[in-house]
């Protein structure tokens, strides 16, 4: 693929489109299959599909080849997995012809039938229909009952906790009622095939028919079955694991998002704009509404194993054997997804964050020999637990001298100046090349949201920001350092040659099938340059704004205030301290098909569907004050201007704001009241402030505990007065803390969280801002309307075991 990527990079192909790479892979694919090397075959349609999830296509050469393997279960599953995601792309007849495939290769599969039969009418075509009904009443009159799939097991007792999986495969018996058998799941194709024969009905009894499918309504692909109800906020239950070795995966006409509108876990305002930026974007369904914050982790995980009828585990309470993870080797466990938590010596149980992966559980059956029995955990404890068990015994330094080589190690001290000529060939050499994307994967890895190479002396340091703190990772080999640099320089499209001035750039990567952008940024230093590499999620933008730390109240009021018409609201707090975090994920709570929304950023950090970016260019005329003045020509509703820094800019802002126009923008001051002495201070008339400023949102970010080692302390008394706190008399105060684990890598902390302080201008504050207030004037009479401060937000996260008094005090100046 080296000689591809050259030849793409000449046509100018982006690197990220992989329609070329397809195209070799698939005509490779097909001189296989033609020559009858059916293993190597279905490798290669696997990498087609990888590259390309929704090419129909390589899903049928791949199921016509496991046909010609012999293996037609494994064709059956792909088919309906084709069949799934034409569905999913309102692709209806395609749909059809997946499934009348896959009722070709298994004629006595209800399940099949009888989503064959919900496509047929959800298509009109009734006769087709009736007949495919036909076949399944007879496949349901011939088959004994207790080895018929029925469309829907009975599920747990709402006010039950859902059933889990232990690792040792000791899980709850299924329950059985004389009035409600609930029946074993029959197996699907690619899937843990049941032992011994199925079980006769009883003497003179007839298997019932099953009722006919209600009417289709026209904004469901699929009819609805009934599904208790949950009370809302629960998770559904999954099915129970079954006692023995049964296990297998049960196709559902309830699709996943029915599933948690009937459990009352998200509404259908968030699943209709969930499926919006599905069929804009594509992506998992299920996916887009964890990150857009509608569900979590875990009711994800028991939705989609109730949906499909398979187990369900919380892998963050489970102990698993090292030697059993590493029964599935690395490369498979990360590519797919996936965990072995227990292993006998035919079987392993692995657990899966998507049960319709059929590649994720062939690969694995491939390499091990083992039958598969898979179970559902969420994705983030899947992803944590491989990076846990495979990587606990890796050393970074380790890793970097064996991607480098002994070579570079010898000549650490040579300090010769290198051509340019040199340095772009030294660029192209596998050991830098290795290098750099280990630094780079291994940052992602571990969350990091800069990178930086620093050059010293003697030897460089490479540094991540994790969780808003530097630190240190690795120290490559002072012979490599200006190759590094270069390789970096030249993957972000900038001048290898200037090393005398600073430099811009931007880097497109792809990291386990996840997109990240990394904006670059070079310093010339007296030891060389300087590197330093923001990492940018494309789906962090997509974080609900109730996962931003806000309290309830605080939360409303925000909405609020962001769902007027007009006016001006800014966000404040010093760089890093998550301001474009709470923009982006505003400006997606407000994005409608009915909002013409427009930003001018510097730079733009990610890309919003539906929404007019502009990137300021000074050195072509194009500023914030004079992008702004082309907006307001091109009829807005909403405007984002990334920062005010002057007058101009302040100005036009407030004009807009006060022509009907909501404006969102941010300015550098520490806390919210001081925002309007900050406007004063550009040169900006006070009248024009208290007549366009509607809110002021001052923030910080705050490293949360880590909930693995978190543990409850009795604070000092010393630590209750600088916080300004006083107990009565027999009140007990509690404070928490992490001990260290290696899930935070000893630290206490994993992750952060928002600390806010929200001001509302009132009629009085208004008063006050156009008497020339001071910003301490201003606090105290917000404080008295009931403005919660930076510092009493921070202590009620305290208090509620967020985060700790030392974090507090790193972020928040606390006046004693």
């Amino acid at each position: 693929m080296g000689d591809l990527a050259e030849y793409k990079q000449r046509l100018g192909i982006p690197a990220q489109d992989t329609t070329l790479d397809r195209a070799v892979v698939f005509f490779q694919a097909r001189n296989l299959e033609r020559r009858g090397q059916f293993d190597d075959a279905i490798t290669a349609y696997k990498k087609v599909l990888e590259l390309g999830p929704q090419d129909s296509v390589a899903y049928a050469r791949l199921a016509s080849v496991y046909v010609q393997r012999g293996l037609p279960r494994a064709a059956v599953m792909v088919y309906v997995a084709l069949a799934e995601m034409q569905v999913s792309r309102d692709r209806w007849e395609k749909a059809a012809a997946a499934y009348e495939k896959a009722t070709e290769l298994a004629p006595d599969d209800s399940d099949v039938h009888s989503a064959l039969r919900d496509v047929y009418i959800r298509l009109g075509w009734l006769k087709e229909a009736a007949k495919v009904q036909a076949r399944l009443d007879r496949i349901l009159t011939e088959t004994p009952k207790a080895a018929v799939a029925e469309p829907l097991r009975p599920p747990a007792s709402p006010q039950q906790k859902p059933p889990q999986v232990k690792p040792d495969g000791a899980g709850p018996p299924a329950p059985a009622s004389p009035a409600s058998p609930a029946p074993p799941a029959s197996p699907a194709p690619g899937w843990a095939q049941p032992a011994g024969p199925p079980a006769a009905p009883p003497e003179g009894t007839k298997p019932a028919r099953p009722p006919e499918p209600p009417p289709l309504p026209k904004d469901r692909p699929k009819p609805k079955e009934p599904l208790p109800k949950s009370p809302p906020g629960k998770s559904p239950a999954p099915a129970p694991a079954e006692a023995g070795p049964k296990r297998g995966m049960r196709a559902r006409t309830e699709s996943l998002g029915q599933i948690l509108l009937d459990q009352g876990i998200v509404s259908r305002e968030q699943l209709e704009k969930a499926i919006q930026m599905h069929q804009r974007s594509g992506g998992h369904l299920g996916r887009i509404l964890v990150e857009l914050g509608a569900v979590t982790e875990q009711q994800l995980a028991q939705a989609l194993a109730a949906q499909w009828g398979l187990p369900w585990i919380d892998l963050s309470t489970v102990e698993i054997d090292p030697d059993v993870v590493k029964s599935i080797p690395q490369h498979l466990a990360h590519r797919h997804k996936v965990l072995a938590i227990d292993k006998t010596r035919k079987r392993i149980k692995m657990a899966i964050a998507d049960p319709l992966n059929v590649l994720a559980v062939d690969d694995v059956r491939l390499v091990t020999g083992l039958e598969i029995e898979p179970v559902v955990a969420a994705e983030a404890d899947i992803v944590a637990a491989i990076s846990r068990h495979y990587s606990s015994t890796v050393d970074l330094d380790e890793a970097m001298r064996a991607a480098v080589g002994t070579e570079l190690e010898l000549a650490e001290e040579r300090t010769e100046e290198l051509s340019v000529e040199k340095l772009r060939t030294l660029t192209e050499e596998a050991p830098v090349v290795r290098l750099v994307n280990l630094i780079v994967s291994q940052a992602i890895s571990d969350g990091a949201s800069d990178i930086h190479l620093e050059p010293h002396r003697r030897t460089p340091h490479c540094r991540y920001r994790i969780d808003g703190v530097l630190h240190d990772v690795m120290t490559p080999p002072k012979a490599v350092q200006h190759a590094m640099v270069s390789r970096i320089k030249i993957m972000a499209n900038m001048d290898i040659a200037e090393r005398r001035l600073p430099q811009d750039g931007r880097i497109h990567v792809v990291i386990e099938g996840k997109e990240y952008d990394l904006r670059v940024s070079s310093l010339p230093t007296v030891f060389g340059e300087k590197v330093v590499m923001r990492i940018l999620d494309q789906s962090s933008t997509r974080l609900g704004l109730g996962k931003l730390g806000f309290t309830a109240a605080a939360l409303e009021i925000w909405e609020h205030l962001v769902s007027k018409p007009y006016g001006m609201v800014l966000v404040t707090g010093p760089t890093g301290s998550g301001k474009t975090t709470t923009l982006y994920s505003t400006l997606n709570k407000i994005n409608t098909t009915d909002k013409n929304i427009i930003t001018i950023e510097d730079p733009v950090e990610y890309q919003l569907a539906r929404v007019n970016q502009v990137q300021v260019n000074p050195k072509a005329g194009l500023t914030f004050a004079s992008g702004l003045r082309s907006f307001l020509r091109q009829d807005p509703d909403i405007i984002m201007v990334g920062e005010i820094r002057d007058r101009d800019t302040a100005e036009i802002a407030i004009q807009a704001s006060l022509t009907g126009h909501l404006v969102l923008s941010t300015v550098h001051t520490n806390d919210a009241p001081s925002a309007t002495t900050r406007l004063i201070d550009m040169g900006v008339e006070p009248f024009l402030i208290s007549s366009s400023l509607i809110g002021v949102l001052a923030q910080r970010l705050a490293r949360t505990i880590c909930s693995h080692c978190k543990e409850s302390y009795a604070p000092p008394v010393e630590a209750l007065h600088r916080l300004g706190l006083q107990p009565e008399a027999g009140e007990e105060i509690v404070f928490y803390r992490g001990r260290g684990c290696d899930r935070c890598k000893g630290s206490g902390y994993k992750g952060r969280i928002g600390i806010f302080e929200l001001m509302v201008m009132s009629d009085s504050l208004r008063d006050l801002v156009l008497k020339g207030a001071s910003a301490a004037e201003i606090r105290e009479a917000a404080v008295a309307e009931g403005m919660k401060t930076l510092r009493e937000d921070g202590i009620l996260k305290v208090l509620e075991g967020m985060t700790t008094v030392d974090e507090l005090l790193r972020v928040v100046f606390v006046e004693t």
